[in-house]
């Protein structure tokens, strides 16, 4: 506090939204304690979650601001950007070369700018023993959701019902400097000092310029839910008031669907633009949210969160660069020497991968062991060892995304499981055995269970079966028609609502996935969209008869039934075993 009292003019809190109108826009928000947490922030500068003396070792003050920086271009940038900063009153005026009591400097780096040649300034803040996002409850920063394209299609999907035969266009409307918009509390400013003019010598220091930061910066553990909280409010504003029921938002880019025809005269850029999209900006404009022409985008296919996205053939593409990227990053983890990788490493690629799922929505089962292996861990750069199971997934998500298009049908999301299915299936478990029922053929089917495997385990049964039930729709033939624009639609009922869940998200414990890898090898194989639906058990009488091997019982209700046997993918019993 000494430091700040006596150095007034080192600390300043300020931000370019107009926060008077940003609260009267939001007085009728259901959630008053978030609207009034996000106002306050704004008004007196954001505290990151943060105990700023996490254990009795933390120094009160620690410089850690240097670091070799890898080229002249890089030091010069990091320098004028420094300059720009106090310039747009985001930084104080320059001192030094020493810090003052209280402060932490640390590395700063020069970041390209995603598809871009432009650089970013980024605080390393996760630099040495005693950085700024040790000090910050990482459970506190979780959490913020973005709008990914599986949000976004289903959203297409419906507009394009209510245009039919009219050609669409999507926009992209995009924040400058997201997280600079939000200031931070002076006693955090304490702990994010600048340093430029960092030379080859850590000790020669004579020519250091220290510059506190007044924003919220790239580098700290807190300016991503930070951001999302004010961006969360503004789409807010725009879905509930202004009735912009079709806009997404990830991160600082906003995005929609439009038509061909509607647009509108935009004054400040002199151009046409979708008139949603001129709305939005609008809205900004109105609270003080900056942006920039050349990053407010629309055309009738656009990169959309990396994605070309075709509104009109309803596809999201993964560009061939992106994808190699993606395969050499995740053969390159999975094949490190000694075959470890610190929790840092684990989380940028699961991050990675998540995203690619924009397009591989299938290929989720690959994260299962990955995030079994993750539990619990909080250190950033312990090792971890990257077991067997590990090794196999990364293997399998390898070879399906090297053997993909990499293009995503939407129309293939957009239909009834109970009404427009090609077939449908009941399945049923005891722990005795398994049965499935196929209505259309009047067939059934029954397995008695193998020993003493997951015996008292019904959710595995459960989930076996419908396996089980999809092995044999793909190896009667019955999706010879199908194909990736045109899939076959198998509806599977089931009433055990674990394997619904499994299922439905892709996501299961390790001892469940091999049966979810499975499933989905069949489906991408032979082009079959699969989607298993809850029934009640009183509606699943023949398939639960089959499953106790009520023979009798099963041609009572079906009388003309025939009833045969099956067996369930060796593959599966053997992981589950091991």
């Amino acid at each position: 506090m000494k430091t700040i009292h006596e150095n007034p003019h080192l600390f300043h809190v300020s931000t370019p939204i107009n926060i008077d109108r940003f609260a009267s826009a939001l007085a009728i928000h259901p959630n008053r304690a978030f609207v009034a947490s996000v106002v306050r922030t704004l008004k007196i500068g954001l505290w990151p979650w943060a105990d700023t003396n996490p254990s009795s070792d933390f120094p009160e003050t620690w410089d850690n601001a240097w670091a070799k920086i890898p080229s002249t271009e890089e030091s010069q940038f990091i320098a004028a950007q420094c300059i720009e900063e106090v310039d747009k009153g985001q930084h104080s005026p320059a001192f030094g070369p020493h810090l003052l009591p209280g402060m932490y400097s640390t590395p700063n780096i020069a970041v390209p700018k995603p598809h871009s040649d432009d650089l970013r300034l980024v605080a390393n803040q996760s630099a040495g023993e005693y950085c700024q996002n040790n000090m910050v409850d990482k459970s506190q920063t979780k959490g913020a959701r973005l709008d990914s394209l599986l949000v976004f299609i289903p959203l297409l999907l419906m507009f394009s019902s209510l245009h039919p035969g009219k050609r669409l266009l999507l926009w992209k409307a995009d924040v400058m400097g997201a997280f600079r918009t939000i200031p931070v509390h002076p006693l955090w400013q304490l702990k994010q000092v600048v340093t430029s003019m960092v030379g080859e010598s850590k000790t020669d220091k004579t020519a250091w310029l220290r510059y506190v930061d007044w924003r919220a910066c790239f580098g700290s553990r807190a300016s991503p839910r930070a951001w999302a909280s004010v961006m969360g409010l503004v789409v807010w504003i725009a879905i509930c008031l202004l009735n912009m029921v079709f806009l997404c938002c990830y991160v600082d880019d906003c995005y929609s669907v439009g038509l061909v025809d509607d647009m509108t005269w935009y004054d400040p850029y002199e151009q046409f633009y979708p008139t949603d999209q001129v709305r939005l900006l609008r809205l900004w404009d109105w609270l003080g949210i900056p942006h920039k022409a050349k990053k407010q985008v629309w055309g009738e296919v656009l990169v959309i969160i990396g994605f070309l996205v075709d509104p009109n053939a309803m596809t999201a593409t993964l560009p061939d660069d992106s994808k190699s990227d993606l395969i050499r990053h995740v053969h390159q983890f999975a094949h490190v020497a000694r075959r470890r990788q610190t929790l840092h490493d684990f989380e940028q690629l699961t991050g990675w991968i998540n995203w690619s799922l924009n397009v591989y929505p299938l290929l989720k089962p690959a994260l299962s062991n990955i995030y079994a292996k993750m539990s619990g861990k909080e250190r950033s750069h312990a090792p971890i060892y990257l077991n067997k199971a590990i090794v196999q997934d990364l293997a399998w998500f390898e070879e399906h995304v090297e053997a993909s298009s990499g293009m995503f049908f939407f129309a293939n999301l957009d239909w009834n499981p109970f009404t427009e299915a090609n077939m449908v299936i009941f399945c049923d478990a005891s722990l005795t055995g398994m049965g499935f029922w196929v209505p259309e053929m009047d067939l059934g089917f029954t397995c008695a269970v193998a020993g003493d495997l997951m015996r008292d385990k019904i959710f595995f049964w459960e989930a076996l079966c419908v396996l089980g039930a999809l092995v044999w729709y793909e190896q009667s033939n019955l999706a010879f028609f199908a194909t990736p624009e045109c899939p076959a639609r198998l509806t599977i009922f089931t009433d055990n609502t674990n394997t619904v869940n499994i299922f439905d998200t892709l996501r299961a414990l390790p001892d469940y996935n091999p049966i979810l890898k499975a499933a989905v090898d069949i489906r991408i194989r032979s082009n079959i969209d699969l989607r298993v639906v809850h029934v009640s058990g009183e509606l699943n009488t023949v398939a639960d008869a089959l499953s106790r091997d009520y023979l009798d019982v099963a041609q009572s209700l079906v009388p003309n039934l025939y009833i045969d046997t099956f067996k369930p993918p060796r593959l599966t019993l053997g992981a589950t075993q091991k």
